[in-house]
């Protein structure tokens, strides 16, 4: 018996067990989607792969701490509003939320136990200081030194001096301004600026959540609070309110990700109303059109849970492209039911009609799947995450719909049938058959002088095809944290684009040596005008080597002999011991390193409280290390808003034996605006890369088009 009586049988004969078939491939790949896919919503899976700059911001944006902050802008252009008022309610608010982890609304030192932290800090950075100036700040310990200071500034203060109040109160050794001073490099001038627009109508506040995970639905549930919150604070605040804008990376993922679920949803059933208008013009049956839908149904969630199965996570701009497997998958339905209905209305049984329908068709149908999926699949070449799961996917979809419109689809149509009147459509494509074959001169000539006439129009210098490269275009034109992020960087100049370095290294003492040469070159360029400014984590990177050597030289210090100077000077004076409990821990603490407890010189979690604002304005520097945890690989962040060429930066900006990754890569989640590597310019990686994908994908549909016509030129029987 011939393969298509065969199918035929079964589709007749047994659609009981066929049913029970489909509804077992049905459960498990339902079973397959709810266990095993993980939905992303990242833009960055589109880009090639294969770029450092790609590379670089996937790091940055994945795997640091900043992924969980918020910037929020308080916009008043009315000029009606206190700004200074509300920021300050506002803040105050924001800090008492459960799902926020710290806030910051002013600098550091003007925050509460801003000071303090400072003086953590500069523990390890004093010892983190080179030979000579080392030295040099330790002569402030020696007993004399410290008498000498106190009594200085005590007079001072009596003579009213604001100046030595601070330092009495902050530095009374004269330890702590010598140990920041380094961190004066690590910070460009723009970024101490406050957090305020220059035309005062714009404050920001930074806010870091407690979210668990960067996923989509997590981002979706902080997104949710944030909303609730400002109808909140709103409510609470009486008098003309600014407008509250947000933008981060989870305003970007939780708003795409509900953007792409509508879109999806939108874009298949846009599809669906599409099919169903050109089958009831053709067909005018609704059992047909229903079994078609059910069938791509059907094919788009086996398509799915068999990517599941490839790809450990699937991003649903993927899958909202893959709506295009019901224009592609409904064609094999069609060709087959009207050969069904031919058949049918000639006087064939549901059986043989189906035979024929498989004989006609079916060989056209296998072969069209197969060079549509191969087509597809050339996206595997694409270095795009994204798009090659859009290829994979839709290749299972295709195969899926051409095997199953051979089967399943006939055994939802049933056996019964009604034979139409006069079909309209039918004879008038008779017609223009009988046309062309009458007069294929005529019908050629007129065809090809239309041609010829669009490949004019095309060539002649009316007007120009631009073809966008540019990866924010992927972000809805509505977005509320685009929208955001476009308005603060128009406020605030801080906020331009910059260009982010990932170093790489293999321990502490390759990460110093690294920032170090990093930040004496940007120095230069910065000196040359070939950048507008640079910050860095050197001042922040500690070397062991240097720490060991400098503890080394406590030990030639007699500590006891300082705090007895200390007491000393204090009582002498008249002043309160209480205000110099820092300065009396500052000493214990350099006296236990000097006899080998280093854990007081490490800088980590322990020098800031969770809550410190200093959490963000070191975010882009020592504390917002990579989570990573491959203990030998350390990742770090600079921002280095290049003034006019970014060619320049990425050819004199790392030596050459620093390993780095630069991307040039805007700083929100949602999708880079432009990709910079080294000496490239800012969108040439991404045009080359679209324009030879497109090349690619065209030349290998070429291609197998053009080997199925001389199969079937070869061999009539595969004729369709």
């Amino acid at each position: 018996m011939s393969l298509d009586r065969t199918f035929a049988r079964i589709v007749t004969h047994h659609r009981l067990a066929l049913g029970l078939a489909v509804v077992a491939m049905l459960i498990a790949a339902l079973l397959t989607i709810r266990f095993r896919v993980h939905f992303a919503s990242d833009v960055l899976d589109l880009l090639p792969q294969q770029f450092e700059a790609v590379k670089a911001f996937k790091v940055f944006d994945r795997e640091f701490s900043q992924a969980r902050e918020l910037t929020i802008g308080l916009l008043d252009e009315t000029g009606q509003v206190d700004l200074d008022a509300f920021s300050e309610h506002f803040s105050e608010k924001l800090r008492e939320e459960p799902w926020i982890a710290r806030v910051m609304d002013r600098s550091p030192l003007e925050s509460p136990g801003g000071l303090e932290a400072a003086r953590a800090l500069a523990l390890p950075l004093l010892l983190n200081l080179d030979t000579p100036d080392f030295d040099q700040a330790l002569h402030a310990v020696a007993p004399d030194e410290i008498a000498a200071r106190l009594k200085k500034l005590h007079g001072e203060l009596e003579a009213g001096s604001p100046k030595a109040e601070f330092q009495l109160d902050f530095d009374p050794l004269g330890l702590v301004a010598p140990a920041l001073k380094p961190l004066g490099s690590s910070f460009s001038i723009e970024q101490t600026r406050p957090l305020a627009s220059p035309d005062g109508t714009l404050r920001i506040v930074l806010a870091k959540t407690k979210q668990t995970d960067l996923g989509a639905k997590t981002c979706q549930e902080i997104m949710d609070k944030v909303e609730d919150f400002k109808k909140r604070v709103l409510a609470d605040w009486s008098g003309p309110a600014p407008k509250i804008l947000v933008t981060g990376r989870t305003p970007y993922v939780g708003e795409l990700s509900r953007t792409m679920g509508s879109d999806v949803i939108s874009t298949v059933v846009g599809s669906v109303v599409l099919v169903t208008a050109v089958f009831l013009l053709g067909f005018r049956r609704i059992r047909p059109l229903f079994s078609i839908m059910v069938v791509l149904a059907l094919c788009c969630v086996i398509a799915v849970a068999l990517g599941a199965l490839v790809f450990r996570e699937l991003n649903m701009i993927t899958i909202g492209l893959c709506s295009i497997l019901i224009g592609l998958g409904v064609d094999f339905g069609m060709m087959l039911y009207a050969v069904y209905e031919r058949e049918r209305e000639t006087g064939g049984d549901h059986e043989a009609a189906i035979a024929a329908a498989i004989r006609s068709q079916g060989k056209g149908v296998f072969f069209g799947s197969l060079t549509t999926a191969a087509a597809f699949l050339c996206f595997l070449r694409s270095q795009s995450t994204g798009f090659e799961q859009l290829g994979v996917l839709i290749a299972f979809g295709i195969l899926c719909a051409g095997l199953f419109m051979a089967t399943v689809f006939f055994g939802f149509i049933g056996g019964k049938f009604r034979v139409k009147g006069a079909d309209w459509l039918w004879t008038g494509g008779a017609h223009f058959v009988r046309f062309v074959h009458r007069s294929p001169r005529a019908f050629f000539l007129c065809f090809a002088a239309l041609l010829c006439g669009c490949a004019v129009f095309a060539f002649l210098p009316i007007g120009r095809v631009q073809f966008d490269a540019n990866p924010r275009s992927l972000e809805p034109k509505d977005s509320r944290a685009g929208i955001a992020l476009r308005t603060i960087q128009s406020k605030m100049p801080i906020a331009a684009e910059p260009v982010i370095v990932l170093l790489r290294s293999a321990n502490a003492e390759q990460f110093h040596d690294g920032w170090a040469k990093l930040q004496a070159s940007w120095t230069n360029l910065v000196a040359e005008k070939k950048i507008r400014s640079a910050a860095s984590p050197a001042a922040l990177a500690i070397s062991p080597a240097r720490l060991s050597a400098n503890a080394a030289r406590l030990q030639s210090i007699d500590f006891a002999a300082s705090r007895t100077a200390l007491t000393n000077t204090i009582t002498a004076e008249g002043l309160s011991a209480d205000a110099f409990k820092p300065a009396f821990a500052t000493l214990d603490s350099l006296k236990a390193i000097a006899h080998g407890d280093r854990q007081r010189a490490r800088l980590g979690a322990r020098r800031c409280p969770r809550d410190s604002t200093w959490w963000f304005r070191a975010r882009s520097l020592l504390f917002a290390r990579s989570k990573s945890r491959r203990p030998l690989t350390s990742h770090q962040i600079t921002r280095s808003p290049p003034s006019r060429k970014r060619s320049s930066f990425g050819k004199r900006s790392s030596p050459r034996q620093v390993p780095v990754l630069i991307s040039g890569l805007e700083l929100h989640p949602a999708g880079p605006r432009a990709v910079v590597r080294r000496a490239s310019s800012p969108s040439s990686p991404s045009s080359w890369w679209s324009s030879m994908s497109f090349s690619c994908f065209s030349f290998i549909v070429a291609l197998s088009r053009f080997s199925f016509s001389c199969l079937a030129s070869r061999f009539p029987s595969l004729r369709s």
